[in-house]
């Protein structure tokens, strides 16, 4: 326990000193307050823009609450998905090059107690920024466009961290095989995009893969109904446990290597 709380806070030096307590939470409320700004004002940006004839009626539906938050958490799983995996790319693989796992793993310290303060301090980190973000984007979205359901909204919030939490596991473990901080970043964040491509295309028969977590918030959103995410959760849990698994095995098998 000890080494595990050394650990956590060399961790929260490390985000810290690299500024990701500042960029990374401004990147999720500058994605949040985006869409219901979009939402609200883009019947006047195609007017002024579009460059249409004289008399032309363009009718575009007004945008509900719950639609505005949904598409707020389609930019999160895109645009903020990519911002997390480059955040911490290099959380194992850049200290796996640097020589500092190497000089951390040859004291009386597990691997485990080294992977699991890595993955709590990027956890908190990860989601603070989406709590802020998402909290964001309700408020404007009140302000702008309705209030929307406080329930469902929590609902689906608690449905995306969890999507997000499995992903920054699968950086960790990217992490553990691979000394490039550019494939601990890409590997995750391709899975990631194929994954909910995936469910997107086939959504009923796909929708226990772990990026229906995500797919399911989106939709409970839009529909003003709770989300069913029992399959997707059991799933994303055993795809936790492996990828745990995995890390665990790539640290034991290759610490030392720069």
């Amino acid at each position: 326990m000890n080494a595990f709380v050394v650990l956590w806070k060399k961790e929260w030096t490390e985000a810290a000193r690299t500024s990701k307590l500042i960029w990374l939470p401004a990147v999720f409320v500058l994605l949040g307050i985006t869409q219901p700004l979009l939402a609200k004002f883009m019947p006047d940006i195609l007017k002024s823009a579009g460059n249409l004839p004289a008399g032309t009626v363009i009718e575009i539906p007004p945008a509900q609450p719950g639609e505005v938050l949904g598409q707020t958490l389609s930019q999160f799983g895109s645009l903020g998905v990519l911002a997390i995996c480059l955040a911490f790319m290099g959380m194992l693989s850049g200290e796996r090059r640097s020589g500092t796992a190497a000089w951390i793993l040859v004291k009386p310290v597990s691997s485990i107690a080294y992977m699991a303060a890595k993955w709590a301090v990027s956890t908190m980190v990860t989601l603070g920024s989406f709590a802020l973000g998402y909290a964001a984007a309700w408020y404007e979205t009140a302000v702008l466009i309705g209030v929307p359901d406080t329930g469902h909204a929590l609902a689906a919030g608690s449905a995306y961290a969890g999507w997000l939490a499995l992903i920054l596991i699968a950086v960790l473990a990217a992490g553990a095989w691979f000394n490039a901080p550019a494939a601990a970043a890409f590997i995750p964040f391709g899975a990631a995009t194929l994954l909910q491509l995936a469910g997107s295309f086939l959504p009923e028969r796909l929708s226990a893969l772990p990026s229906g977590l995500a797919a399911e918030a989106v939709s409970s959103l839009q529909s003003q109904q709770w989300p069913a995410v029992s399959a997707a959760a059991l799933t994303a849990i055993i795809a936790g446990g492996c990828l745990i698994a995995l890390a665990a095995w790539g640290v034991r098998s290759r610490p030392l290597r720069a």
